[in-house]
């Protein structure tokens, strides 16, 4: 049977749970003025939410490890409603930042939940295409939802933003608890054991990989508008421009990130997504010097960049199919972590020397990326000389 439409719904659940983590980058200006404190201290409200998400990921998918699968994709929407409500409510600045707390530990779950069933029941041959799919629901949130709910925000107050989401979330609600069938979960892990899965050199390499590629590409993103500012010259509407098409080219990068793991290979694909990257940042800073130089390698970096996450998540499920709840969590966790290092290491570059060096420095991060797809790739080999 064609369940296609199953993992079309798991990517529709992504993109609701993706704008609320998106949407809030758009309307911190709102958020301070409303709840009278600092833009930077409503900025927290970001960091916050990356910290539960990436400690709190693993954690929670162990102890949910034992909990049928379809269940535990209906609870985790109703504590994503829960928290939206409580932001839609919400009095002061201390319950916004526990409603982010709860949006983000429902998020996590739901992000390694879905892409775990999505893979499973695809057809063989299919889970990076599936997974590339339900990727390309949350890269989606970048084109509408960020964008979207930022208009709603300015036109209706940045509460109606909180309403709006739980409405989306009842029909993925729906659609679970009517389509999607049962599926058993897997035996809880042991603190031990887990420490020992970070003993595995093919793991310890796959989630470099997630590092260092976040990290060269979080270099340049948290900076983009400035950069175009100071590289192109370009105005807000221009700069509008150039982060649609960034949105445009990364649902694309991950539907053919997602196809490339099925055709060519991971390693293959990893490789040529990752060196594509790496050349794109260098060149960015030449090339970016006007809006149509900007459009094409934004979109090039971008699209290469987001064609590396399904593949990145499939090369991670087979490294480890008997764990592969706690290998993706540990990855959303090491994603979480490398935003933050990504966003401060930018931070410092642009106050020490110049926002146009993130380029390069950029691709320094994601070459090493390269470096650990090969150590973790030949240690494949090596435990598995049949592979």
């Amino acid at each position: 049977m064609n369940k296609t439409y199953l993992i079309y719904l798991l990517a529709f659940g992504g993109f609701v749970m993706a704008t609320s983590e998106i949407v809030m980058a758009g309307i911190l200006g709102m958020v301070a003025q409303d709840l009278d404190v600092s833009v930077g201290a409503a900025g927290q409200l970001v960091t916050v939410f990356a910290a539960v998400f990436g400690i709190g990921s693993p954690i929670l998918v162990t102890l949910t490890s034992r909990m049928e699968r379809k269940k535990l994709l209906i609870l985790t929407f109703i504590v994503f409603i829960i928290g939206n409500l409580i932001a839609f409510f919400s009095p002061n600045f201390a319950v916004l930042v526990v409603s982010r707390v709860v949006l983000a530990a429902s998020a996590s779950v739901y992000t390694v939940v879905a892409l775990t069933s999505g893979s499973s029941m695809a057809a063989p041959g299919r889970q990076g295409n599936a997974i590339g799919i339900i990727i390309m629901g949350f890269s989606t949130a970048l084109v509408v939802g960020a964008p979207l709910g930022t208009l709603i925000g300015e036109y209706w107050g940045w509460r109606s933003i909180f309403l709006l989401i739980p409405i989306l979330a009842i029909p993925a609600v729906i659609g679970i608890a009517a389509l999607v069938p049962k599926m058993s979960g897997q035996a809880p892990i042991p603190l031990g054991e887990q420490l020992r899965i970070l003993r595995n050199p093919r793991i310890v390499g796959g989630l470099s990989i997630t590092f260092f590629w976040i990290v060269g590409y979080q270099l340049m993103f948290t900076y983009i508008s400035p950069f175009l500012q100071q590289a192109a010259g370009l105005n807000t509407a221009r700069i509008s421009a150039v982060l649609l098409a960034c949105g445009l080219f990364a649902v694309a990068g991950s539907r053919l990130g997602g196809y490339g793991a099925d055709k060519w290979g991971t390693s293959r694909t990893l490789i040529g997504s990752l060196l594509i990257h790496a050349v794109a940042l260098v060149l960015l800073p030449w090339t970016a010097t006007s809006l149509t130089g900007a459009l094409i390698m934004v979109a090039v970096w971008v699209g290469a960049a987001w064609m590396t996450t399904p593949v990145q998540q499939f090369y991670l499920v087979s490294l480890s199919p008997d764990a592969s709840g706690l290998a993706l969590g540990l990855n959303n966790s090491i994603l979480q972590i490398g935003m933050a290092v990504g966003a401060g290491a930018g931070g410092w570059i642009v106050n020490r020397l110049s926002v146009l060096n993130l380029g390069w420095m950029g691709s320094l991060s994601i070459g090493i990326g390269l470096l650990a797809v090969f150590y973790s790739v030949r240690s494949s080999r090596t435990m598995n000389p049949s592979r």
